[in-house]
């Protein structure tokens, strides 16, 4: 075994930050996180390493199993699982503790997982196609996205779908706050630029650097209250 296999998760990205001279404030930017919750990380004091995994290997142009947890070390990725005996045919999907904006955005200063809810399989895997480790549920905070998505609406996230100028509403990271907006590619733009898109015509439409992008997810289901 060498000695980067020996390490744990949190100190592999200190490693892997130290390296290339980024502090972590930078780091958090690139994550669409705050500096706390990149203090948390190497400190151990988070566990929901699924939710970064992706975006840190491309980050350290590391392969994704570098941050994978080693022996001993636990992650709260989700898996599916029977919420009780009752109901053998649901999945846990978590909530964090963030908010998307369809407005004008909310910054992410702390990531923790403040519920998990209980769905029926068929909905998210069936129906919706997601698979429940890579799918959380999150508040949405706005109207510009109005009358697609409301404010106080929950909407389920597909992690694994990160494919930059396809139709429909994603969660991203904008450079400023998380959002939920259409995206697009800005054809010839030097550098290259994301155009992002309101449902709401009061709201404009902006366009952002690519490399200050981060696509979450893709939005696939919501929930509101009459």
């Amino acid at each position: 075994m060498g000695m980067a296999d020996s390490l744990t998760l949190s100190a592999k990205l200190k490693k892997s930050r130290k390296e290339i001279g980024m502090t972590q404030a930078q780091l958090g930017e690139r994550l669409g996180v705050g500096q706390s919750t990149v203090s948390d990380l190497e400190n151990g004091g988070l566990k929901s390493w699924h939710v970064h995994r992706d975006a840190l290997a491309k980050i350290f142009g590391k392969p994704r199993s570098y941050f994978e947890p080693g022996e001993g070390e636990t992650s709260e990725e989700p898996v599916e699982i029977d919420a009780n005996a009752d109901a053998p045919d649901s999945v846990a999907v978590p909530e964090y503790d963030v908010r998307l904006s369809a407005g004008g955005g909310f910054a992410v200063d702390r990531e923790t997982t403040r519920r998990y809810w209980t769905l029926p399989r068929f909905l998210v895997v069936d129906r919706l196609g997601v698979a429940p480790a890579q799918a959380t549920v999150q508040e949405v905070i706005g109207d510009s996205m109005e009358p697609t998505l409301s404010s106080g609406d929950y909407v389920l996230i597909d992690l694994s779908d990160q494919r930059l100028g396809l139709p429909g509403i994603f969660a991203v990271w904008d450079g400023d706050a998380l959002v939920c907006k259409r995206l697009e590619r800005v054809p010839g733009s030097e550098p290259s630029q994301v155009r992002l898109k309101s449902d709401n015509p009061l709201h404009g439409e902006y366009m952002v650097d690519e490399e200050r992008v981060r696509v979450i997810g893709r939005v696939r289901w919501v929930t509101r209250r009459m």
